[in-house]
């Protein structure tokens, strides 16, 4: 049985999230055996789900084990019974529930890794499992020796090890464990690939399941390529505001990116919001399809909170209460930096002195400016719509007006000759 220590330091508390099973029990007596020496702190944690009978008694032997090899530990007792009453399938919701326990402990403990026991076999199931489950474009294929979390890091130091070769460590070292019996019933998707789909596929002599770890190391290069090129879409095209209620990224350039690409963009972007989970292919490609429809001005809603907004050339993913912005005009006195709604305007230090004080505020009805290099003007709301600027835009675009009362810019759409070298309008964080 192979551990990879390589993901702590001898300075670092670690805490291994232990279920008693062989795998767990197994890396739970390396570490306290045979690398001692690889860590600083030990913490155990064990989560009792409570849907077994033999959930207690597990429970009473982690605890019996952890005081007897004098271990630091804690317990955790999930309730499901309300999936259980509904139905539903509880794997997603009980995953989420053990992590946000195990992102509190970690910031009690102020521990810096957690280390869970899943090997080889298991990332052949994971590779195996989102694959076949249409999983396997929106992720990496399986899973990561390191994975970061917001405050610690998560390590897998079993994942070169089969499952044979933890039972052989297992019966050299005499180490005590319990068998959870429900990992024998195929009705679970998982047991169903590990018992009876992997070995019929390890059968067949010109078949190998560990070729899987080739296409996993293959997929891992293409997601990596896909995830730069996508955080460099964002950099260069999409604007967000200082609070990432408004997201807007120019249509055109959206709709000339490939689906997939479309897909990821998506999931980066909804990630910045508070929309609580990823929505599935089949809305994405709904929603494509009318993003890349002619109509010039729709919205599609997301939840009670979010819409995407379409406005001619702009998609925008916008937080509702975003439209009712209002912003009260500003007096300006001086250089510096200035925000109005999603605006961030710039005055330089050598701005002449006789346009200030300057006025920042909205359009009104009947704004005029001069066009730069004629004695001509032009209506502000006619430039607006030239430039297709959505309604709740035209709202919060901020008007810049001197002492005179003289409008010398426009948002981004205008900024008279005059003032171009001192004035900078930009929008969200740019």
């Amino acid at each position: 049985m192979k551990v990879d220590t390589s993901g702590w330091t001898v300075e670092d508390h670690i805490v291994l999230a232990v279920s008693t099973g062989v795998d767990s029990m197994c890396l739970l007596y390396a570490l306290t055996h045979l690398y001692r020496d690889t860590y600083r702190k030990l913490t155990c944690l064990h989560v009792n789900h409570g849907l077994r009978e033999e959930s207690i008694e597990e429970e009473r032997f982690f605890q019996t084990y952890c005081e007897q090899h004098q271990l630091s530990y804690d317990i955790k007792h999930l309730d499901l019974s309300h999936l259980v009453a509904s139905g539903k399938s509880i794997q997603n919701d009980s995953r989420q529930m053990r992590y946000q326990w195990f992102d509190y402990k970690m910031h009690e403990l102020n521990a810096d890794v957690l280390l869970t026991a899943h090997h080889l076999d298991d990332q052949l199931e994971t590779i195996f499992y989102r694959l076949f489950s249409g999983r396997a474009t929106r992720s990496r294929l399986g899973m990561s020796y390191l994975t970061a979390r917001e405050q610690y890091k998560i390590c897998r130091p079993l994942l070169q090890s089969h499952k044979q070769d933890i039972r052989y460590f297992q019966q050299v070292h005499h180490v005590p464990f319990y068998e959870d019996c429900s990992n024998h019933i195929n009705k679970y998707v998982r047991n169903d690939i590990r018992n009876r789909l992997i070995p019929e596929i390890n059968d067949n002599e010109q078949l190998d399941v560990e070729q899987l770890l080739k296409l996993k190391a293959w997929h891992d290069a293409q997601m990596e390529q896909l995830e730069n090129k996508i955080s460099r879409f964002i950099q260069d095209y999409v604007n967000m505001n200082h609070n990432h209620t408004m997201i807007t990224c120019p249509r055109t350039r959206f709709n000339r990116l490939p689906y997939y690409d479309k897909v990821m963009l998506m999931d980066c972007l909804l990630q910045y919001t508070d929309i609580p989970a990823p929505y599935s292919e089949r809305t994405y490609h709904e929603w494509f399809h009318q993003i890349a429809n002619d109509k010039a001005q729709f919205e599609i809603g997301l939840t009670e909170q979010w819409h995407i907004k379409i406005a001619y050339d702009k998609f925008i993913i916008m937080a509702k209460y975003q439209q009712q912005t209002s912003v009260e005009p500003i007096k300006i006195y001086h250089h510096g930096h200035y925000h109005f709604g999603n605006s961030h305007i710039i005055v330089d230090e050598q701005m002449p002195a006789d346009v200030f004080p300057l006025t920042i505020r909205t359009r009104k009805n009947g704004d005029i400016f001069c066009l730069n290099g004629q004695t001509a003007h032009k209506k502000v709301s006619r430039l607006m719509i030239d430039h297709k600027v959505d309604m709740n835009e035209r709202n919060i675009m901020p008007i810049v007006v001197d002492a005179e009362q003289h409008i010398i810019a426009v948002g981004q759409l205008y900024i008279s000759r005059t003032h171009q070298d001192y004035l900078t309008i930009n929008n969200g964080d740019e």
